[in-house]
């Protein structure tokens, strides 16, 4: 078992490495000869294939188990695992479409805007206390999205659906209890029906078939895309939930810079105090979480 400071090292490593993956894949979604939805068919497969033998591997199963045995009390609790796989395979099918359609820099914006809407969230629906700084962060975001609705005439769909879609998704799984690796695998194993039914829809995949180089190319993606999801879920095991919080800003950030550098997406000037506004948010919020995980004045520090 890792303990201690080696834990959180790996952990802290897994996260940028997750939130470098995740960018890499992003770019590659704009690059490869594919549609979304054979980016999205592939990279589902190989998801549920990698996170069943992380599950065998690790002796995870017990999770699942225990969750069907909750589902089987409680069929509510089924009823929200469908909804809460259909929310996340919509987000990641938008993932993989947004950079092929010159839509990344939407896509990353909502990014920026899901941590403040998830405190706005903790505030109005579980009643969490803000502190002065993030209290700060939603005030100074909220001045940003007031700005992009009047000068551009609000936020784009992709936004929305990512900056709101998100922490809706998070709510449900948290009244209904679904949490940790095993639900996250469960939803995966719930969407990968629909993944399969759009490859074979699909008839590009069945050229991809035909031809090596670009089944190498789908399935490399695909293991890739599950590597980010691992590192992600290893990270969020190994760190204190205030540094897991505050390392998930590095992502945002990288997809805005691949967007903008490396896909080349214009970024209308009138747009730019809104990143930038929302930036200054996300700064606001790790200062606070920097705050929270500072030892009291008169708490000795363990070297």
């Amino acid at each position: 078992m890792i303990r201690g400071r080696s834990a959180a090292q790996l952990g802290v490593t897994a996260s940028i490495a997750s939130s470098t993956v995740f960018a890499v894949v992003f770019v590659l979604s704009a690059h490869l000869d594919a549609t979304a939805n054979e980016l999205f068919g592939w990279r589902t497969f190989f998801t549920v294939a990698m996170l069943v033998g992380f599950l065998t591997m690790a002796k995870r199963w017990t999770g699942i188990k225990v969750l069907l045995r909750r589902i089987l009390d409680r069929p509510a609790i089924g009823l929200a695992l469908l909804v809460t796989a259909a929310m996340l395979g919509t987000q990641q099918w938008l993932f993989t479409w947004a950079p092929g359609q010159g839509r990344g820099l939407q896509v990353a914006l909502g990014y920026f805007i899901m941590p403040i809407m998830l405190a706005l969230i903790g505030r109005i629906v579980f009643k969490e206390r803000l502190g002065p700084w993030r209290i700060s962060a939603v005030a100074v975001a909220a001045i940003a999205v007031t700005y992009q609705t009047v000068q551009v005439g609000g936020l784009s769909w992709e936004t929305l659906v990512v900056a709101l879609g998100y922490p809706i998704y998070f709510t449900v799984r948290r009244f209904a209890g679904i949490g940790g690796s095993a639900g996250l695998s469960a939803e995966m194993m719930l969407t990968l029906p629909v993944a399969i039914l759009l490859l074979l829809l699909d008839d590009p995949t069945m050229r991809t078939l035909q031809h090596p180089d670009s089944a190498f190319s789908m399935i490399g993606f695909g293991i890739l895309a599950s590597i980010g999801l691992l590192l992600y879920i290893g990270a969020s095991q190994l760190l204190p939930m205030s540094v897991f919080g505050l390392l998930s800003y590095l992502e945002p950030i990288l997809l805005a810079v691949a967007a903008a550098l490396v896909l080349s997406e214009p970024l209308p000037a009138n747009e730019l105090p809104t990143y930038i506004t929302i930036g200054l948010a996300l700064v606001l919020l790790a200062v606070e979480s920097l705050v929270r995980q500072r030892p009291p004045r008169n708490q000795p520090l363990v070297g």
